[in-house]
């Protein structure tokens, strides 16, 4: 083999271990996605900070529906240890078995499902970030307003939207940087998304959010507005 197909050989292997390294890194992040909806269907709040998000980035953020924003290492662990009921809204430690006023009572009868589909996932030139978009689609319990009643009530609803994440790879590893899902609808299961495409707010964790709420919910009567389903793909990474 002279020189130059040799090169042109080696060209071709560093190509095709670059794709094997891609797909690897996309299944990887499919993964912790997968443990990440694990954790939160089966109620583990807590541990989704703790094995599952960055620990040392400083760009962490949360943006829970419309929660509102949190920005920050010590910001988002609170989220997450607020909504676990480590602490309270106040961050004071909360007893075993004690409730709080913005989660479910333990008569809800709390219902979660999340299940995520058409994955779309891009990762940088370098391999320490990536970017992932996912569906949202399931059914869900909880006690929300009824606008015939004018209290709440524990209600079978449907809801649906994307998560539009961000990712870094630590020692090897990759964890969630950014997590933000977007909910276009919340609709009780005996009604139409045109009647009602909105039945639940989801509080915030703790008061005040770093930034504010952002609705995304889906209007009957509102004109088009890409700006609610979510940035673009190549607004996030460019491959050269």
């Amino acid at each position: 083999m002279d020189e130059k197909a040799l090169f042109a050989k080696i060209e071709s292997l560093e190509k095709e271990v670059r794709r094997l390294q891609y797909a690897a890194d996309a299944v990887d992040i499919q993964n912790l996605m997968s443990r990440y909806i694990f954790y939160m269907e089966n109620g583990k709040i807590g541990e989704v900070w703790d094995d599952l998000w960055t620990h040392t980035n400083p760009d962490v953020r949360v943006e829970i529906m419309d929660s509102g924003a949190y920005l920050g290492q010590e910001h988002v662990k609170r989220v997450w240890d607020t909504m676990a009921r480590r602490v309270d809204t106040d961050g004071n430690p909360v007893k075993k078995g004690a409730t709080m006023s913005n989660t479910n009572t333990d008569r809800a009868f709390l219902l979660l499902m999340l299940t995520i589909s058409s994955p779309l996932i891009e990762v940088s030139e370098d391999g320490t970030h990536a970017w992932g978009q996912w569906h949202i689609f399931g059914p869900h319990t909880n006690r929300v307003f009824d606008p015939e009643t004018s209290t709440k009530k524990d209600t079978a609803f449907w809801i649906a939207g994307k998560y539009d994440n961000e990712f870094v790879k630590e020692n090897g590893e990759w964890k969630i940087l950014k997590l933000h899902p977007i909910c276009w609808l919340r609709t009780p299961y005996h009604k139409s998304f045109l009647e009602c495409p909105d039945c639940r707010r989801t509080p915030a964790p703790y008061w005040p959010p770093d930034e504010p709420a952002t609705i995304h919910s889906f209007n009957p009567d509102e004109g088009n507005n890409p700006d609610k389903w979510g940035p673009f793909p190549h607004e996030h990474i460019v491959h050269k």
